[in-house]
C-alpha cells in the first residue's frame, strides 16, 4: 500500500530539484504535482500493479484519434524525408535535415531547436473545430501528444518553462483540447514520448546545447551510452503527473522509451501513482504502452503501425496514422478503405484503433485529412453498431487475407483485403452476430465459418444501412445470403444475424492463424512421386504406386487436440490413405472425384499432441487393395478446441 507519508516527500523532493534548477517559484511547482491524500490501492511493484483492471469504456470505444503537433511541425512540414524527427535530425551532420535547417534557419550553433519553438505560433488552432471533426469521424476518445521526444510541453506547466503557454502559441493547448473533447462526449487520452529526450538531443550537444544552460529542454549534456540521470527521470515523472492532476485524462499512453530509457523504478512509480489517483477520483483509468515484458503485469499493449495477427483474450491497441506522424506536405496518405478495413480487422481480434492526424503548423487540419475523417465517420454512422461496444466472436473471420505477421511495424506487410474476407463481431450481450465483408461480395455468397445449429421463428439477416436480406441454410448448415446487384455504400458491409443459434463450423478451424498447412513444396517424396502444377495449383500428382510415401516435418506450437484433413483428387476410383505422426495413425477414404483437378477435402479425425515441438508426419496408402491413383494438394491441421 502507498501511504501519503511516503508519496508526498518523494514528489516534493522531485519537484524541488526540478524547480530550483529552473528558477521557478517552488510553491507553484509543488502545488501542481505533489500527490494528494489518496487511499493507496497500489504499491510501485509489478505484483501489486497486476491487480489493475483495464476499463470497460476502452473495450467499448474501439476508435480514438490523437495528434502529433508542435514545434516539430514547423521544422518538418516542408522538410525532406526524415523531418518527423526534426529536433534530432537537424543536428545530424549526415542527415538531409541538417543542410535544410542550415539553409532555412541558420547555423545550429546559434539557431538551434530552442529557436524553432518561438516560430510555432499556431494562429489557426481552434480546439472546437478539432473536437467537432473528430466526433463526426466517429472517435470515442481523443487527445493531444502532450509532449513528444522534443521535451516541449503542450500545456501550462510549472515543471518546465519549455511549454506552450509561455512560448510559441502562448496557449494551454492540452487544457483547451481537454475541455473541447469532453464537451463533445469524448474520453481524454494524453500521450507521452519525452522519455526519449535523453537520447533525442544527444547530437545537439555538439551545437547550441553544449553549454548545458537549457537542460530542461535538451537534458544535461551526456555521452551516447550514459544511462538517464535521476534528475532527468524526476522531470519525466513530474511532467506526467502534472498532466494527470491538471487535466485528469482517462487514459495515458507511452512511446517506446518507457521501457528502453526509463528505469523500472520510475515505471512502477508512474503506474502506481496514476492508478491510485484514478481510484481516488472514481475514474476507470488505462495506461497503454508497447512492451510485452511488462504487459503481463499491467497496462494495455500497444502496437505501433501494426497489430495482433490473431484473436487474443486481452484488449489491446494499434497506433497508426493517416499518413506521416507530424504533417509533411509531400508524404502520401493511406486510403479511407484501407483504414476502415484495418479498424474492422482490429476489432475482430479484441483490439482498438488509435489514429494519428498531423495538423498543419498553423493549427488547421489538412483538407485531405478532414475529407478522410468525414468518410470514416459516415461509414461508422451506418455500421458502427457492428463496431462499438462489440466483443469478438469465436474466430476473427474467414477469407484469404491475414495481417502480416503481427506485432509492431507489421502493417507494411499486409496484403489488400478482398470481398471474400469477412470479419466477425458480436454484441456484448450476445444477441447479435455481425459478419462484416471487406468489399461487396457476389450476389449469392456463403458464410463458411458460421454453423447454424438452430434458427428461431424470428431469425433474420439484416444488412446495416439497407434492411433485411434473403437467406437460406445449406446442407452444411451454413448461411447463404442473396444480395441486391448494387451495394448500399462503400468500403465494407455489416450483416447482422439475429435469432440464430450458432457455433464454429468444422471447416473454419483450418483457416485460423494457428492452423498448420502442409504444402507439396514442404514434402519429401519417397519413390517416384513428384510435384506438378495443374491449373495454377501445385500438387503431388498421379500417385499410382502404393509403395510410395510422403514425409513432412510439422511444427506444433501449442499442445492439444488437432483435427486433420487432406485435399485430394482421385479420378479413377476411390482410395484410402493413412497418416502417422506422434505415435498415432488415422485413416481416411478418398472418394472418386470429378477428374484430376477438382479435389475434395476428407477428414482423418483428431490427433493429440501432448507437447509442442517438431514432429515427423508420414502419408501413405492404408491398403494396397483397390488402390487407385491420387493427387495430393495439401494437409491441414486445425485446433479442435
Amino acid at each position: 500500500m502507498i501511504k501519503d507519508t511516503l508519496l508526498r516527500p518523494l514528489f516534493v523532493l522531485t519537484l524541488t530539484a526540478v524547480a530550483l534548477a529552473a528558477g521557478f517559484p517552488l510553491a507553484a511547482a509543488n502545488a501542481a504535482v505533489t500527490s494528494p491524500d489518496i487511499p493507496g490501492l497500489f504499491t510501485p511493484n509489478w505484483q501489486s500493479l497486476k491487480a489493475h483492471q483495464d476499463p470497460e469504456w476502452f473495450r467499448d470505444a474501439k476508435f480514438g484519434i490523437y495528434t502529433h503537433w508542435g514545434p516539430v511541425t514547423v521544422g518538418c512540414e516542408d522538410a525532406p524525408q526524415g523531418g518527423e524527427w526534426y529536433g534530432r535530425e537537424m543536428y545530424q551532420t549526415n542527415s538531409p535535415i541538417f543542410a535544410y535547417h542550415r539553409q532555412k534557419f541558420g547555423d545550429q550553433h546559434t539557431f538551434g531547436y530552442k529557436d524553432v519553438i518561438p516560430l510555432f505560433t499556431a494562429p489557426k488552432f481552434d480546439p472546437e473545430k478539432w473536437a467537432d471533426l473528430f466526433a463526426r469521424a466517429g472517435a470515442k476518445f481523443a487527445g493531444p501528444v502532450a509532449v513528444h521526444h522534443d521535451n516541449f510541453a503542450m500545456w501550462d506547466s510549472a515543471v518546465t518553462p519549455w511549454n506552450a503557454l509561455k512560448m510559441g502559441p502562448k496557449r494551454d493547448i492540452t487544457g483547451e483540447l481537454a475541455k473541447a473533447y469532453r464537451e463533445h462526449g469524448l474520453k481524454l487520452i494524453t500521450t507521452f514520448h519525452h522519455g526519449f529526450a535523453w537520447r533525442y538531443y544527444e547530437p545537439a550537444f555538439q551545437f547550441d546545447a553544449a553549454d548545458g544552460k537549457n537542460f530542461l529542454l535538451y537534458t544535461e549534456p551526456h555521452g551516447p551510452k550514459d544511462p538517464p540521470s535521476r534528475r532527468f527521470q524526476d522531470q519525466w515523472l513530474a511532467m506526467v503527473l502534472e498532466v494527470v492532476r491538471k487535466y485528469q485524462p482517462d487514459m495515458i499512453w507511452f512511446d517506446f522509451e518507457l521501457h528502453q530509457v526509463i528505469t523500472p523504478e520510475y515505471q512502477q512509480r508512474m503506474f502506481a501513482d496514476y492508478y491510485n489517483w484514478a481510484a481516488e477520483h472514481g475514474k476507470e483509468s488505462a495506461v497503454a504502452h508497447k512492451f510485452r515484458e511488462i504487459h503481463q503485469y499491467t497496462g494495455i499493449l500497444d502496437f505501433e503501425r501494426g497489430r495482433e495477427d490473431r484473436l487474443v483474450p486481452y484488449p489491446w491497441l494499434t497506433d497508426t496514422a493517416l499518413g506521416p506522424w507530424f504533417n509533411r506536405k509531400a508524404d502520401k496518405y493511406r486510403t479511407t478503405e484501407n483504414l476502415i478495413h484495418v479498424l474492422t480487422d482490429i476489432v475482430s481480434k479484441n483490439g482498438c484503433l488509435l489514429l494519428n492526424v498531423g495538423p498543419n503548423a498553423d493549427g488547421s487540419i489538412p483538407e485531405r485529412a478532414e475529407k478522410m475523417l468525414v468518410e470514416i465517420g459516415a461509414w461508422l454512422r451506418v455500421n458502427g453498431e457492428a463496431i462499438y461496444g462489440t466483443r469478438p466472436w469465436l474466430v476473427i473471420g474467414e477469407g484469404p487475407t491475414r495481417s502480416g505477421g503481427g506485432g509492431g511495424f507489421s502493417e507494411g506487410k499486409d496484403p489488400t483485403f478482398t470481398a471474400q474476407d469477412i470479419r466477425f463481431t458480436r454484441s456484448k450481450e450476445g444477441a447479435a452476430l455481425y459478419a462484416i465483408t471487406l468489399g461487396w461480395p457476389e450476389r449469392e455468397f456463403t458464410i463458411h465459418a458460421i454453423q447454424v445449429d438452430a434458427a428461431g421463428p424470428d431469425a433474420h439477416v439484416e444488412l446495416l444501412g439497407l434492411g433485411p436480406v434473403q437467406h437460406r441454410i445449406n446442407t452444411e448448415k451454413q448461411l447463404v445470403l442473396s444480395l441486391p446487384a448494387q451495394p448500399p455504400g462503400d468500403y465494407a458491409f455489416a450483416f447482422k444475424l439475429t435469432g440464430f443459434k450458432t457455433s464454429l463450423h468444422a471447416s473454419a478451424r483450418f483457416s485460423q492463424p494457428d492452423a498448420i498447412r502442409l504444402e507439396p513444396a514442404q514434402a519429401t517424396c519417397e519413390g517416384a512421386l513428384r510435384i506438378q502444377v495443374n491449373e495454377g495449383r501445385p500438387n503431388i500428382g498421379f500417385w499410382d504406386n502404393s509403395g510410395d510415401r510422403l514425409h513432412w516435418l510439422i511444427h506444433v506450437k501449442s499442445p492439444g487436440r488437432y483435427l486433420l484433413r487432406g485435399e485430394f483428387s482421385s479420378a479413377y476410383g476411390s482410395s484410402a490413405l493413412r497418416v502417422t505422426v506422434a505415435g498415432q495413425s488415422q485413416n481416411a477414404g478418398v472418394p472418386q472425384t470429378d477428374g484430376w483437378f477438382k479435389p475434395q477435402f476428407v477428414s482423418f479425425g483428431a490427433l493429440q499432441f501432448e507437447k509442442a515441438g517438431v514432429f515427423h508426419l508420414v502419408l501413405e496408402p492404408s491398403s494396397t487393395d483397390h488402390w487407385h491413383a491420387v493427387n495430393v494438394y495439401q494437409l491441414q491441421l486445425g485446433a479442435a478446441d
